[in-house]
């Protein structure tokens, strides 16, 4: 009889703490949702605990807080589209570029005749300079955009040559991707384009498209772009000063250095 007392008198006692434990967890995840920057002694002081004594329960309970998914605000970033551009080799360009439209290139009406080509990863435009610009569709990476090149290229039987085809994965390069970070909750609607001229950022909060996420645009400033063609002609000419009578093909993006597609 007393020990079915005493057990009876243990489950009271532990269903009590496992009450207040509850309490305590959802005391400390109300601070924690009004600044979650609080460690575990401010904790304490704030919810009038001992330190010593119940530090560490908060501080474990902090860290469970912390990591729950729905509290990773802004770690999940989505890229809801990559771009870029390459080159194909000046040697090929020409050559392939008339039977393009027999293997499903698409015509354009703009005065610089580029070449459209579109399937599910997204869409190419070839310009006559040998210019291709990528456009890559969500889930955005480097190897869906290799993906996009070879069904353009490869895959059409336009560019047969593994060598060639390596060259223009080489040139591939990024020239912007639009990331969104949810946060979970509406936001006030925000635009700031300070600093898209000179490094090519522009944050967006309360969008419409996403009103609960926090939109970063990223591209590859044009002046940039501009600057690095330069510099790579630079070097092309002190390579021929240095080996005087040897002329090398010349590149056709060398025509027109204001053009940035």
């Amino acid at each position: 009889m007393a020990a079915g007392r005493s057990h009876r008198l243990r489950e009271i006692s532990s269903h009590s703490e496992s009450c207040d434990s509850e309490s305590l967890r959802r005391q400390i995840a109300t601070e924690l949702n009004k600044n979650p920057l609080l460690t575990a002694k401010p904790l304490c002081r704030l919810l009038g605990l001992d330190y010593r004594k119940h530090g560490k329960y908060v501080a474990n309970t902090r860290t469970f807080w912390k990591y729950h998914h729905r509290n990773e605000q802004g770690s999940k970033c989505s890229s809801h589209g990559w771009r870029g551009w390459c080159y194909l080799p000046s040697e090929v360009a020409g050559g392939i570029r008339t039977h393009a439209v027999d293997v499903g290139w698409l015509t354009s009406r703009a005065r610089n005749r580029w070449l459209l080509w579109k399937d599910r990863l997204g869409r190419l435009q070839w310009f006559e300079t040998g210019r291709v610009n990528l456009y890559v569709r969500k889930p955005a990476n480097l190897g869906r955009a290799y993906q996009l090149i070879c069904n353009a290229f490869s895959f059409t039987g336009l560019i047969t040559d593994v060598k060639v085809l390596e060259r223009v994965f080489g040139s591939v390069r990024f020239k912007g991707a639009h990331f969104v970070f949810p946060v979970g909750q509406r936001l006030p609607r925000l635009t700031i384009d300070l600093f898209a001229k000179s490094n090519g950022m522009i944050v967006k909060v309360g969008d419409r498209t996403h009103p609960d996420s926090i939109e970063l645009i990223a591209m590859y400033p044009d002046w940039a772009e501009r600057n690095e063609r330069l510099f790579e002609e630079l070097l092309d000419v002190l390579r021929g000063a240095k080996s005087p009578g040897v002329e090398g093909p010349r590149d056709p993006r060398s025509k027109n250095l204001g053009y940035v597609a």
